[in-house]
């Protein structure tokens, strides 16, 4: 029975190493799909054309750094009619585009969004992922003026040094 019990064990052990590198494998492979249909939003008139754009008003119509400092997103191009319970990793909600020196704006990140009240009317506790992570929830009030929503950067035009996936990037500044 202990030689039953060990091998179970084994078995077990191996296909869970097996979910997490097809899980890792997985998600590689989308930042690779990501990074390939958003390549044409290099271009600020390309993303236009499909719907991107800077909200009118608000928050998100300007540079957006941290409170402390560290780093910025930058401005959110967001293509509205994308913002819905589907996550894509092809097709993210918001482009996020970072200042050069000279103030020219070049893609640096992505950015996935679901409204948490209809993904949990939809979804239930279900945590919302895309690119093998799981989405932050981000509350009302926030300092985005928006409804409580989950959210994802995934810095895969510009390095972070604070990883793919974080928040922040403290190699982007917002102009004074």
């Amino acid at each position: 029975m202990t030689v039953i019990r060990h091998c179970a064990s084994l078995l077990l052990a191996g296909l869970l190493g097996a979910a997490t590198v097809g899980s890792t494998l997985a998600a590689a492979d989308d930042l690779q799909l990501a990074k390939s249909a958003t390549a044409r939003f290099n271009s600020l008139t390309q993303a236009a054309k499909v719907g991107y754009g800077l909200p009118p008003a608000g928050p998100l119509h300007e540079c957006i750094a941290s409170f402390d400092g560290t780093g910025a997103m930058g401005y959110h191009y967001v293509n509205g009619s994308l913002i819905d319970t589907v996550l894509d990793p092809a097709r993210p909600e918001a482009l996020v585009y970072a200042p050069d020196a000279d103030g020219k704006l070049t893609l640096a990140a992505l950015e996935y969004v679901v409204f948490a009240e209809p993904w949990m009317a939809e979804h239930g506790a279900e945590m919302p992922m895309v690119l093998g992570q799981e989405l932050m929830l981000v509350e009302a009030p926030n300092r985005y003026e928006l409804p409580a929503f989950f959210a994802l950067h995934a810095w895969i035009w510009k390095p972070n040094p604070e990883g793919t996936f974080a928040n922040f990037n403290p190699a982007v500044s917002c102009p004074e």
